[in-house]
């Protein structure tokens, strides 16, 4: 046997013991958040605000569309100094309308960031205790890492959505204290 042989004989040796060792998983982080006791309250109270918004902003809109639609059907009977003073008023309260409804838009995202954004640093601690007791080198978000596929047993996120549900409370998130323990005879 040559060195060159003996030399490449032993990287393979020395690469098959390393990969034995590497161990990997995988999750899918928003659907944890959404599946999470904490995140579906998250999303009720969200929804409630959105629904809340919606409505006032739709009356809004409807007031603003029949004001447009006098205005379309006066146009003809007024004068045009009047109607131009009319249409920019009307332009400039479409404006203010589109701005609005960005800025709903902007809140209503904010919300959710806030909402939502507790629930991910406790996602990622309990994802950290799962994978040292699991072995697992790394751990990938499915959601973002590109994985195209894996077997199904490699998904770690029904385990991590026990544990979470299990650990915090789903209204404030708070640690569940641990079970008293049972009185001694």
């Amino acid at each position: 046997m040559s060195f060159k042989s003996v030399v490449s004989a032993l990287v393979l040796v020395g690469s098959a013991a390393h990969a034995a060792e590497f161990k990997a998983a995988y999750v899918d982080i928003q659907r944890a958040v959404q599946e999470v006791d904490e995140g579906k309250a998250a999303k009720n109270r969200l929804q409630s605000l959105a629904d809340s918004k919606q409505k006032a902003f739709e009356k809004e809109k409807a007031a603003l569309q029949a004001e447009v639609d006098a205005y379309t059907k006066q146009k003809p009977t007024m004068d045009d100094k009047v109607a131009s003073a009319k249409e920019m008023e009307l332009q400039k309260k479409t404006y203010e309308f589109a701005q609005k409804a960005e800025k709903l838009r902007t809140e209503l995202a904010e919300s959710e960031r806030k909402e939502l954004g507790s629930i991910f640093p406790k996602l990622e601690t309990l994802l950290g205790q799962i994978a040292q007791r699991e072995g697992l080198t790394m751990v990938f978000d499915r959601s973002s890492s590109g994985l195209a596929w894996a077997p199904p047993s490699l998904d770690l996120t029904n385990e991590l959505i026990r544990m979470y549900n299990q650990q915090y409370k789903a209204a404030g998130g708070a640690k569940k204290d641990a079970p008293a323990a049972p009185a001694k005879p």
